[in-house]
């Protein structure tokens, strides 16, 4: 399925038809009418279930219509239901309801699920997502909050903030539609299984422009969640002035969550997203960032936030401080690779990663000398150190060391291309394999996937 123009067709059937047999337990899916294939050939009977010897004989077949106008699915989600969902989420955790409370931000929430109707495939979708995605499910819950409230601390009118919620609640649908091996996997992705990922938010806008209902805002914002405005995102590195501006809200909301849910973390704090923020006003935009980055430090809201970032080692920060510093000299000979390759778009994403994390050492500091020599003054005078300042510094040289790891991927990307000598690519890897060990967790791509015969990934 190529980037640019996906070859997704809303009458194929796919995983889909697999995760409609995984959830007959809780929600067993019948066929609302008879189903036959694009030749007229009965496949399933109305009133039968699909059950996992069903869903094999179905799956890759191309039908007459959408598979999901043709079945039924038991004690499917509701708008009453989301929304309560959604409510539930943000009252559990008080720092989310100090947020909703602060903006007033119920009654909104409550006239956007009424605004416009949510399809009945969608409300499916997002039922079978809740039983066999429910990381992702609760993840879109998140979004269709956040996204629409982040509009309105933008200050952007109130009748934009649908696209915004729908965009958020929907974005990742496209997931039910891959395999689960790309969908679900973390790290370690084989080149067709990122390739399959990859497509999800063009499938994701295939189907909801199908439902007919949806303005080209929220489309927009579905297809391009994954982009990034220094171009380091997918499937198609679009520079910042292609990507819609829902997408950017849907892009931070998802981030934002998996923040405050890291497991790696002692404790859930809005706190943590200020570094990230931070590090990441290019790849979000500065206007999408400014207002809830300002938000965040408002004493308002500081005083009803009760947790701290915890306490770090001078030494751990100083070693993250040199690994950002080495990260930095190693990408001088990629920028001067990328920048031989200006037909390129991989490459040109390559070139406006790295422009973009400069900026961010030369507005900030990190990885520099002075920053270093600092560092070892709090070394020999510990007594002396801003334990807050310190901790900080750790979260900002964190989130950097992330920035660089999509850097890594598009590199290893660059590395795949057709357009590239053989001499480059030998380069390349050998940059992005250095960059390996000061970079935090394996990458979510495998760099050493055989890529398929006769076939390069789209630039």
């Amino acid at each position: 399925m190529s980037e640019q123009n996906s070859e997704y067709q809303l009458n194929q059937t796919d995983e889909y038809v697999n995760h409609l047999a995984d959830v007959q337990e809780t929600n067993p899916v019948t066929a609302s009418e008879d189903i036959f294939n694009d030749f007229g050939v009965l496949l399933l009977k109305k009133g039968a279930v699909i059950n996992p010897r069903v869903a094999g004989h179905l799956v890759q077949h191309k039908l007459k219509k959408e598979l999901d106008q043709s079945i039924n699915v038991a004690n499917a989600l509701t708008l009453y239901d989301v929304l309560n969902q959604i409510l539930e989420l943000v009252e559990s955790e008080s720092e989310f309801n100090l947020l909703h409370q602060h903006f007033d931000f119920e009654v909104t929430l409550r006239q956007l699920f009424f605004a416009k109707p949510i399809p009945a495939q969608v409300l499916q979708r997002l039922t079978v997502m809740q039983q066999v995605m429910p990381d992702i499910y609760k993840r879109s819950l998140f979004g269709a909050w956040m996204a629409p409230l982040l509009a309105k601390m933008m200050g952007l009118p109130h009748q934009s903030y649908f696209s915004a919620f729908a965009a958020g609640l929907s974005h990742d649908i496209g997931l039910l539609h891959i395999p689960v091996d790309a969908a679900t996997k973390q790290e370690g992705l084989s080149y067709s299984q990122w390739r399959a990922l990859k497509s999800h938010p063009i499938v994701a806008r295939i189907i909801l422009e199908g439902r007919k209902v949806y303005d080209d805002d929220t489309l927009k914002g579905v297809a391009d969640h994954q982009e990034r405005c220094d171009r380091s995102g997918y499937p198609s590195y679009k520079p910042s002035k292609e990507i819609g501006w829902v997408a950017p809200l849907v892009a931070i909301s998802d981030q934002l969550f998996d923040i405050f849910y890291d497991n790696s973390r002692d404790s859930k704090t809005i706190l943590a997203w200020n570094a990230y923020l931070e590090v990441n006003m290019t790849t979000f935009g500065v206007r999408n960032v400014e207002p809830l980055l300002a938000l965040l430090k408002d004493p308002k809201i500081i005083a009803h936030v009760q947790k701290e970032l915890p306490p770090v080692n001078v030494n751990d920060v100083a070693i993250q401080n040199g690994q950002v510093s080495q990260l930095f000299e190693l990408v001088v000979d990629l920028f001067d690779i990328a920048a031989s390759h200006p037909r390129s778009r991989v490459a040109r994403a390559v070139s406006e990663c790295i422009t973009q994390l400069r900026w961010v050492r030369d507005s900030a500091g990190m990885g520099s000398d002075h920053l270093s020599e600092w560092l070892e003054w709090c070394k020999k005078n510990p007594n002396e150190i801003d334990a807050v300042e310190l901790a900080e510094i750790s979260e900002l040289l964190s989130c950097l060391r992330w920035r660089f790891r999509h850097l890594w991927r598009v590199a290893v990307e660059f590395s795949w291309s057709d357009k590239v000598s053989d001499e480059d690519k030998s380069q390349v890897k050998t940059i992005y394999q250095k960059m390996t060990p000061l970079l935090p967790k394996p990458g979510v791509i495998d760099p050493e996937a055989p890529e398929p015969e006769d076939q390069s990934p789209a630039m």
